[in-house]
This record gives structure tokens, sequence and C-alpha cells, in this order.
């Protein structure tokens, strides 16, 4: 996808509109190879400042992505619907056209969870024994820091035993 600047560039002010899906099936994002689950849809709207000498470029991008959870490594597919608003000057571009696609792969990446998870509340891998704490308590052998109790949580503690 891209934009013509050559007529932007005739029309000032004028808002310029293009749509459709970008096919994006491996991303590179922070040493992570992610795959899309399909194009990635995209929205852009320009237009262009004679007082500045700038494009005034909003790209709106929708897609799903093949992910490992952070805590778990199960795999999830993440959605992500991001809107960047960006200045853009034309001199710096070279030939007719603005090309999309870099800011369609920057907004995508922008989109994207730092820290992916299965659901909420994922409890992880023991890093002491490794087992999944979703599917499976500790393993006999773990030998996770047992932590010595909070004295403040005393009364606390002796509440939930006689209920128990």
């Amino acid at each position: 996808m891209h934009l013509d600047l050559d007529a932007m560039r005739a029309a000032p002010g004028k808002v310029f509109r293009v749509e459709g899906n970008e096919s994006i099936p491996v991303l590179d994002w922070r040493g992570e190879q992610v795959s899309m689950e399909g194009p990635v849809h995209a929205e852009a709207s320009a237009f262009f400042t004679e007082a500045t000498n700038q494009v005034i470029l909003t790209v709106h991008v929708r897609g799903r992505a093949h992910r490992h959870c952070s805590r778990c490594l199960a795999d999830l597919v993440e959605e992500f619907d991001r809107e960047e608003e960006l200045e853009v000057y034309p001199d710096e571009i070279q030939g007719k056209y603005l090309e999309l696609r870099p800011f369609i792969e920057a907004g995508a990446r922008l989109g994207l969870s730092l820290k992916p998870l299965c659901k909420p509340d994922c409890r992880g891998i023991c890093p002491y024994c490794g087992a999944d704490l979703n599917r499976e308590e500790h393993k006999p052998q773990c030998q996770r820091p047992r932590l010595p109790r909070d004295p403040r949580l005393g009364k606390l503690a002796e509440l939930l035993e006689e209920q128990g």
C-alpha cells in the first residue's frame, strides 16, 4: 500500500485515504519471530501541510499474532489494534510514493504486548523444579526457598486454620 506524494503536494490539506490488507507472514520483534495469523488490516489517512512541508500520517492496524506466554510458554493468539499519528517529511523520501508497509509493521510491533499471557492469572513455570504450575503442583524434590510467615499476618493464619 502506498500514497501518492505528488497528488498530496498538489492539494495541500486534502485528506487522502487508503485501506487494505498487508501480508506480513513473520514479524521480527525484540528478537522474537512473530507469525501473523492472516494479513494485517491497515487503514491510513494523510494530508500535506505546505507551511511545514510535511505529511501528517495516521495509520491504524489490526491483526492477530501467534505468540508464546511469557510465564508458561504456552502457545497463544494475541490480537492487536493500534493507531499512530506520525509526521513524515516528503523531502526525505525517495520516489513518488509514500510506502506504508514500514509504518504498518511498526504499528503491529507497537500493538504487541511486551509480556503476553495465556490467561491473566497464569502461574508460570517453577524456576526450581520446572513444573507448569497451571497444570500441576510443585514436584516433590522442588528446592524452592520457603519464606517464613510474616508475623503481622499470624492472627489471619489462625483464623484461616480455624475455618479450614
